[in-house]
């Protein structure tokens, strides 16, 4: 078991933060504890005391017992399988049939891409793309430039 518990509650965590779409900012704010500690305990890389388990499922306004493997599903599982069954019917006979439909399906890719473009279009961005900084004193694209001048 050694070090699989903390790799397998550190997955956990970081599916419950980007199901909130939280950034590690935000996740650190609500949780009271520093980004860089969150980051390595979504690795796997510390274990958590109590405390922190604590603090980190207040931070995902969660149950701590949900972070932890014990019905011998993963965490992840559980996160997964609690956030499914929380979800309005129409919801879970769609992602049902995601789930499902063979991966070659034109009607499941069509919705998969729809899926997609929402999920682009909510995102919040918090720092503009690298063809987006142009007029902001950085170097030009290599398209403005011409070889040989």
């Amino acid at each position: 078991m050694g070090d699989t518990l903390p790799r397998e509650v550190g997955r956990a965590i970081r599916v419950l933060r980007l199901l909130h779409g939280l950034s590690y900012a935000e996740f650190a704010e609500k949780a009271r504890l520093s980004a860089t500690y969150l980051r390595q305990v979504e690795r796997g890389e510390r274990d958590l005391g109590l405390g922190a388990l604590a603090l980190i499922a207040q931070g995902l306004n969660c149950d701590a017992r949900l972070l932890l493997p014990g019905d011998g599903r993963s965490p992840v599982s559980a996160v997964v399988a609690d956030r499914f069954d929380r979800a309005p019917e129409a919801l879970q006979d769609a992602l049902l049939y995601l789930l499902i439909e063979p991966d070659d399906s034109p009607k499941k890719q069509a919705i998969l891409a729809l899926i997609n473009e929402e999920t682009d279009r909510a995102r919040p961005r918090s720092r503009p793309r690298p063809e987006e900084r142009g007029s902001r004193g950085t170097v030009p694209s290599s398209s403005s430039r011409r070889p040989g001048r």
